[in-house]
């Protein structure tokens, strides 16, 4: 398989699974009776107010928020596995120029998940 083709299944696939994901929970959002206590800006799954462990801890009690939060997360890991291909494509043509900036591009990319946005 070639990269273009693996690059259009990862991306195809990704975006077909956090859609998935995203409907599930807003379903199951909409049809549970918690729904107005997860929009509460005192929710225990309010990820402004919690640090990401205390939010993972109190996901369990809410599946909906949970599915969110997994298709969210899916949505944002696709695009590093998009350049993790390009990265071992470049590798293997053995050229350095695109290797090292396609490198840089995924550093870039996992850094910006990494480190907290303070805006």
């Amino acid at each position: 398989m070639e990269l273009e083709d693996a690059i259009v299944v990862v991306m195809r696939v990704g975006l077909a699974a956090s859609v998935a994901l995203l409907l599930a929970g807003l379903l199951l959002l909409g049809a549970g009776p918690d729904a107005s206590a997860v929009a509460s800006l005192r929710s225990p799954v309010n990820s402004s107010l919690y640090p990401p462990a205390r939010l993972a801890a109190n996901l369990p009690s809410h599946p909906a928020v949970a599915l969110l939060f997994m298709g969210l997360a899916v949505l944002l890991i696709t695009p590093l596995v998009r350049v993790a291909l390009a990265v071992a494509e470049f590798v293997r043509e053995r050229d350095v120029i695109y290797t090292a900036l396609t490198i840089f591009v995924l550093a870039m990319l996992i850094i910006s998940l990494v480190l907290p946005g303070h805006v």
